[in-house]
């Protein structure tokens, strides 16, 4: 079969035409493929030789050897120098300005010297951030000494409340003036009331009362721990009532004049004697039914 379309090629005249097409056929694979680039060692070559250090030019050479133009000799000393850092020539510099500055608090003129010294030991490094002095004025610095009259504050007088009270048979009975704590007030030689304190929150002055007697007026009463207090507002007055032995009805007036604000060196004294505390306990402890104290219930 291979020899009959030979023939057949032959007798037509594309013997030619067959040709150019096997040669194709070859060409065209060999076009496609990717040539390796020029100067590529082969793969079983050996690897190339290590370059040889380049040597820097000469200016570059010195500018590496080169240190601070602080260090003597002009030849590298220490760690190469980081370029993000300060020369150390410059640092020496700021350190002395921060120590002219603190200085100059004191002397500033001694300040003032010792930087511009620093700052002209450096000038042959580098130019340098020039720094700031601070001059104080002496007349300022010193301190203006107080007179003992500004330096020391007046002395506030303490003060009180001072009570003036009525009680006696009538309305007009003469003024009692500053009543001290624990005042006693009698009827008949018995005990009835004693004076405790004024309430400037309330504005009255209370009194504690003996049991058994009968208050009446414009006050209010109250029972703590089973003692009996009667409150009294300034300007206002309460009646004491009381039962003798042979069954007399006796009254007092107590009224409450005024409450006033004195110093301590005119007030009466506030503190409490020995009898009237004795008084004041005997008084607390009462209960419903016991007879009143007399006078000398307490005498020493």
């Amino acid at each position: 079969m291979l020899r009959n379309l030979i023939d057949e090629v032959r007798n037509r005249r594309l013997l030619a035409f067959a040709a150019l097409g096997v040669l194709v056929a070859l060409a065209l694979p060999l076009m496609f493929m990717k040539s390796a680039p020029e100067g590529a060692p082969a793969a079983n070559s050996a690897a190339p030789a290590p370059a040889t250090e380049a040597k820097l030019p000469e200016r570059a050479a010195r500018l590496l050897a080169a240190t601070d133009a602080g260090s003597p000799g002009g030849r590298a000393q220490g760690s190469a120098q980081d370029p993000f850092n300060p020369p150390s020539s410059y640092r020496a510099a700021a350190a002395a300005a921060a120590n002219g500055a603190a200085g100059a608090g004191s002397k500033a003129s001694g300040g003032a010297a010792k930087s511009t010294a620093g700052t002209s030991s450096s000038s042959n490094a580098m130019p340098t951030k020039p720094i700031p002095v601070v001059i104080q004025n002496g007349s300022s610095s010193k301190k203006k000494s107080s007179s003992p009259s500004s330096s020391s504050a007046p002395a506030t007088s303490t003060s009180r409340i001072a009570v003036d009270i009525r009680f006696g048979k009538k309305k007009d009975s003469p003024i009692k003036r500053s009543i001290a704590r624990n005042r006693a007030f009698y009827i008949h030689g018995k005990l009835v009331a004693m004076f405790v304190k004024y309430s400037s929150s309330r504005k009255k002055a209370i009194f504690a009362v003996a049991p058994g007697l009968h208050v009446s007026g414009p006050v209010s009463t109250s029972v703590s721990d089973g003692v009996r207090y009667i409150n009294v507002p300034v300007g206002a007055h309460a009646y004491l009532t009381m039962i003798t032995t042979n069954r007399t009805i006796v009254k007092r007036r107590l009224d409450v004049v005024r409450a006033r604000s004195v110093s301590s060196a005119k007030a009466t004294p506030a503190a409490v004697s020995a009898e009237s505390a004795c008084l004041m306990g005997k008084l607390t402890a009462m209960k419903p039914g016991d007879r009143l104290l007399d006078r000398d219930a307490c005498e020493l």
